[in-house]
Order: C-alpha cells, then structure tokens, then sequence
C-alpha cells in the first residue's frame, strides 16, 4: 500500500495567546474549600488563583493560594496591603490578625505543606472542571518547543487549545497549569520535567494524560540518576500507569526511548526519521525567513 505524504508549514511566531494567571478560569469559594478539603472561616467571591503578590492586580478578584515548603513560606506576605492589589481571599494555613477578606483553610491542623494542598487542587480541576484530552509531554530537550508546535498544528484546525506558560513543567508549575485550564478547551498540552526518580509519574498521575509523549534521552540528570538508561526509566514512568484508550508516542529515532515499556494493550506511535514509523519525518527545511519550518510528513500505516 502506497504510503501518504503530507507537507505542513509550522510558523515558530504563533498567534496562540499564553494567558497570564490573571485570565485564569474563576472558582467559587466552595469549589476551592471542596477542592483542597478545606474550612470555610471568612467568605469571599468567586476569583482566579494566584501563588504571587507581585502578579496580583486591582480590580481582578484573585485568591492568593499561599503555598509553603521546605525552605519557603508564602504566608509571611499576607497583610491588608494585598487588598488593593486585587486579592480578595487567602487559601492557607492562617492569615495575619486583621484580615478582614476570604479565608479558606486547608486541611489539617500547624503548619500543613499548602504545596500538597495545591496538588489537590489541581487533581480536582483534572476530574471536575476539564472534560477535554490532556496530552502530556516529557523528554530531557525539547519538551517547551514540541509543546508549542502541537498546540499550534491543533489550533490550525479550530481546536481550542490551552498550552502550560512557558517551562511550568514541575510539581507546582503543572498543578497551576492544571488549575488553570478553561472548560471550554478542548485539549490541553502540558510540558512535564524531572530531576529524580518519581517525579514524572507524580506529574501524570495529577495531570491524568491521554496522550503521552517522550522525546528523548540526554544526560542532563546523570548527577541525580547515574546513568542515561536510569534517566530513561524515569522518563519512561508516564507510561507507567496509562490505560486502555491513552496514546503512547514514542520516538523511534532514541533507541533508550523506543524501548520503554507500555502496558500490555496501550496504543503505541512511533515518530522519527526511520522507515517503520507510524508518522515518518521525510524532509524538513526552515521557512518564512526563519520564523517558521516546513516539513513533510509520511504516514506509513494506519494508527
């Protein structure tokens, strides 16, 4: 059977808009005390979650997610000041003695790692608020770029598409990209990173893809994991628990790569340079002056 070509031209300058935290999806205060099981003690309208002063901004109602851990305290800034600044709610462990706005305490009793709070704020708005496909992508180079370019194929297509800002791609990075996903998107591409064992499968597990892609392999995390075959098994965890229905795409090029293990039953899609891949690369050269490339793709069985 004949394979089939197809020629696209990706311009690198997309008209994809990131949206700043302050034009993320509202939540009420019910749906944030329920989210990260939490008391209701002050009430407040419904708002965006924020995790920084310095982006708060008036007239936009925002509740500041104060997040604490190891070496870092967020509710130390917590004061009448951030009133003005358009906050109108604190999702914490305490807040200062005259706080006179919104207060949602998160479970627990002392000083409880609101980090891990925000964690389950973000598994809730996977199950609860977003309905849509997420696609996950891991890989040691690569992953903010290829993110890009699949929202941007996706978009070309009159999907609606939300992509994570820039490199948010760790434990509090994809949690607020996971929070702050619209229900009206129809896919959400997120970026996932690493610099230890365990981590990429606690980032799938929150983000629950039905796509998931590793790039490759490189030895950016030979000082934490020892050895590139090491690094690909961490890299090869978002595969670990997917499912019957999800999309493993893998890069046939990346020998440490293509031979990850995917559960028994698990759709696989091999991608590169190589005859016998799913999608096949054929030529690539730069186009629009640099501001894009133009590639040819084949397709060489059915998926």
């Amino acid at each position: 059977m004949a394979s089939n070509i197809y020629p696209h031209t990706l311009a690198c300058t997309s008209k994809t808009t990131f949206r700043c935290p302050s034009n993320s999806p509202i939540w009420t205060i019910n749906e944030i005390a329920e989210s990260v099981n939490g008391k209701i003690l002050k009430w407040g309208p419904p708002g965006i979650i924020c995790t920084d002063t310095r982006i708060l901004a008036p007239n936009k109602n925002q509740w500041f997610f104060a997040i604490t851990g190891q070496h870092f305290d967020a509710h130390e800034f917590i004061s009448p000041e951030l009133y003005g600044k358009g906050c109108v709610g604190v999702i914490g462990n305490q807040v200062c003695n005259n706080w006179d706005k919104g207060f949602v305490q998160v479970e627990g009793n002392g000083n409880v790692n609101t980090l891990n709070s925000l964690v389950n704020m973000a598994c809730y708005a996977r199950n609860s608020r977003f309905s849509g496909v997420l696609v996950g992508v891991t890989g040691s180079v690569g992953k903010s770029t290829t993110k890009s370019m699949i929202a941007l194929a996706l978009e070309s297509l009159g999907v609606n598409v939300f992509q994570s800002y820039g490199n948010w791609n760790n434990r509090v990075g994809v949690a607020l990209s996971l929070i702050g996903i619209d229900r009206a998107v129809d896919i959400a591409v997120l970026e996932m990173g690493m610099s230890g064992k365990g981590e990429i499968l606690e980032l799938a597990r929150m983000a629950r893809p039905e796509i998931r892609v590793v790039l490759n392999v490189g030895d950016s995390h030979l000082e934490s994991l020892g050895s590139l075959e090491d690094v690909a098994r961490a890299k090869g965890e978002i595969f670990q628990e997917s499912k019957l229905g999800d999309v493993c795409v893998l890069n046939a090029d990346d020998p440490l790569v293509a031979n990850l293990t995917v559960p028994r039953g698990v759709r696989k899609v091999f991608f590169g340079w190589r005859r016998g891949c799913d999608v096949r690369l054929v030529a690539a050269q730069v186009a629009n002056g640099g501001l894009g490339v133009q590639v040819v793709l084949e397709k060489e069985r059915e998926m």
